[in-house]
């Protein structure tokens, strides 16, 4: 080459560090201090290895901390300090002096991404003789050491002193905690595994006055000994180890999650799993105290190979960390906690069993094999459902697959199969066992309903002339059906559900009623203030002419409306009707005078017309007791001998009969009885 000088690769510091992964959330953005507190151990470690009965400790010293410009923090060890060899290494980006210890060389890097101003201060023994070095560590491509005048600021005979000033860039002046309590819980929270494993020296982190000793603060938080599995292999993560720990909930402070799996890599955390579903339990017991929590600790080769440059995470897919840690988990749950967790097999067993009695529909195969199908942690009726569902689902699309292709086997002109009446008995089977799942769904519900609105009736009564009266009157109406809705709104959907199947069978899918809604609201024209509990006046198929289409929220309006129903509800156990108002038939007349002729206006515009010779059925639910009896003396009585009936007369037709609370909810127990003694229910009493 002719003595010419041979061009070599140069390091641009500048563009590297640009290259960092930015911090995207607190714990992130403590990073660069999490390594510098992480190297003052592993300096201590280093120290302890020469003097064993040497005491390591380090401090954390922060003041400033609400403002990013202005912000100190520093890390001081009485670690075996910067000598040359180390000092060497510091020196070198992407350096091998820690690979032992999992040591990736730079994360010093990150210290230049994050702060603003930095200097270090070390001594050191060389050769028998104490040595102290300081710099300056700053962000340029020409000279990043800058050799300092040692202040003699570190407090032990040796060790390393790192003063940080200032945040710089948006990412980590966002997320670099202001306050100290958030900066704690995220402290504790990223070394929580290294102070439960007890190894490492004494932190103490001190904010302004506020001073926090490590690793006490989490050690009195642990219950009982540590638990500890023996190695065990595994075909896809090789040799792991399991350590864990009982601890009170303050441990979790700051973590996602209540149960922890924290993942090691060469003896410092990297990654903090939530267990709480995999692990099942709500809580653990241990040496006599409830409500604990489980941290265990992770290690392994494979971890310790497989972890990022900063330390912040591994380079392993999401699924495989899953089934890592799901793996982890079980081996948790056998070795650790036997019993706790048969106590949890058996009240989930319960709970699912409930959830079947309650929603039948569900009962489609054998308890164990749909415990199986949901997740490990469901214990209530919403988490049962969501894991069934798609089970439910692929049935019914299989047994309706199956069924299309019966009968495009019979009306193809191919012959039938030797095995067609055992595909067709199989077939009726599934059919037969849906429909009796899905009657006992209805049934629960329905008797559920009915149980309700007698507790209501009886509770009504035994609060009559108290101050809740009212509200309990609206909760009884509501029971049956929303008030001040119309059925037919459509912007009112969620509220349109309704049970008037109790009034009549025939209502239990009607959309066309009107509940506690103005008259003049319902008519297109005139009307008054005057509010009725209840109009229909399509009664599903029943009473009223329905859309020809088929349309369930639609009638007919090619004709007039000559059928329409009103219902009055009474508060049960009232005795009070002196007032005109309070006549029945009054009442009554009052709504038929301005429905009679009138027009209805339905949501889309159209008007539906009441025709003149329209039969009002006008029903009211009531007690007959106190003043009622006097009033209704002069009626018929109903075939029961309960209620009273009366025709209307002159410019009216139809009747208005007056059907006792008790009556109305015995009638609708008789009419469910048959589907509620098929479901294996039964009703405990009549309502009195």
């Amino acid at each position: 080459m002719g003595g010419q000088t041979v061009p070599s690769l140069t390091e641009n510091i500048e563009n590297r560090v640009r290259k960092l992964a930015k911090p995207s959330n607190n714990s992130q953005g403590l990073q660069p201090l999490f390594e510098a507190v992480s190297n003052a151990m592993f300096a201590i470690e280093d120290r302890q290895k020469l003097t064993p009965d040497h005491k390591g400790r380090v401090d954390v010293r922060i003041t400033e901390l609400s403002d990013s410009s202005k912000v100190r923090i520093e890390v001081e060890d009485n670690g075996i300090g910067l000598d040359d060899p180390r000092y060497k290494a510091f020196c070198e980006v992407d350096t091998d002096f820690k690979k032992a210890k999992g040591g990736k060389g730079v994360g010093r890097l990150f210290w230049l991404d994050a702060f603003s101003r930095i200097r270090v201060e070390s001594s050191y023994d060389e050769n028998g003789a104490d040595k102290r070095r300081a710099f300056r560590f700053e962000l340029n491509n020409d000279e990043q050491i800058v050799t300092d005048n040692p202040k003699g600021e570190a407090a032990d005979r040796y060790g390393t002193l790192i003063q940080f000033v200032g945040l710089r860039g948006a990412e980590y002046i966002h997320h670099f905690p202001k306050r100290a309590d958030t900066f704690l819980r995220y402290f504790t929270a990223h070394f929580i595994a290294d102070f439960l494993m007890g190894n490492g020296p004494e932190v103490v982190v001190q904010i302004g006055d506020q001073i926090a000793r490590y690793p006490k603060e989490v050690s009195d938080l642990v219950i009982g000994k540590p638990l500890k599995t023996s190695d065990f292999d595994t075909e896809d993560f090789g040799t792991l180890s399991i350590v864990g720990f009982a601890c009170r909930p303050e441990a979790s402070t700051g973590l996602d999650g209540n149960h922890q799996l924290h993942l090691l890599a060469d003896g410092r955390t990297v990654e903090s799993r939530k267990i709480d579903n995999l692990l099942g339990l709500r809580s653990l017991s241990a040496q006599g105290e409830d409500g604990l929590f489980f941290h265990g600790c992770v290690t392994g080769d494979y971890l310790d190979k497989r972890v990022n440059e900063g330390r912040t995470a591994f380079n392993i897919p999401e699924k495989t960390l899953k089934d890592l840690t799901r793996h982890c988990v079980d081996q948790v749950k056998a070795r650790f906690f036997p019993d706790q967790l048969a106590g949890y097999l058996k009240e989930r067993r319960e709970n699912y069993e409930a959830f079947v009695r309650r929603h039948p529909i569900y009962g489609f195969d054998e308890t164990e094999v749909q415990l199986d199908r949901v997740p490990f942690h469901a214990t209530e009726p919403e988490d049962f459902a969501a894991g069934l569902v798609k089970y439910q689902i692929r049935r019914d699309e299989s047994r309706t697959v199956a069924m299309q292709g019966i009968i495009d086997q019979l009306e193809s002109s191919a012959s039938v199969s030797a095995n067609f009446s055992d595909v067709v008995l199989k077939a009726a089977a599934d059919i037969h066992a849906s429909e009796k799942l899905a009657l006992a769904q209805h049934v629960v519900r329905r008797k559920l309903v009915l149980e309700l609105v007698d507790k209501m009736i009886r509770r009504v009564r035994q609060r009559e002339g108290k101050e809740d009266d009212y509200h309990l009157e609206k909760s009884l109406h509501s029971l049956i059906v929303p008030m001040g809705i119309r059925g037919d709104d459509h912007n009112e959907r969620k509220s349109r559900a309704h049970d008037l199947w109790i009034v009549d069978e025939r209502l239990a899918f009607t959309r066309a009623f009107s509940s506690d809604k103005r008259l003049d609201v319902l008519l297109k024209e005139g009307g008054t203030d005057f509010r009725s509990d209840l109009i229909v006046w399509n009664l599903a198929y029943g009473l009223g002419v329905t859309d020809p289409d088929g349309d369930p929220d639609n009638v007919d309006i090619s004709e007039p409306l000559r059928k329409m129903m009103i219902v009055e509800f009474k508060r049960p156990g009232r005795k009070d009707y002196k007032g005109v108002e309070d006549q029945i038939e009054v009442q009554i007349i009052k709504y038929l005078s301005q429905l009679k002729n009138g027009e209805i206006e339905s949501f889309s515009r159209e008007r539906i017309r009441v025709a003149d010779d329209c039969i009002f059925y006008c029903y009211v639910v009531a007690d007959i007791v106190g003043d009622l009896v006097h009033q209704l003396s002069g009626w018929q009585t109903t075939a029961n001998g309960e209620g009273r009936i009366r025709p209307l007369l002159n410019a009216y037709r139809g009747s208005i009969e007056v059907v006792q609370w008790r009556d109305l909810i015995n009638d609708a127990w008789l009419r469910n009885q048959a589907s509620i003694s098929a479901a294996g229910l039964s009703r405990s009493r009549d309502i009195a």
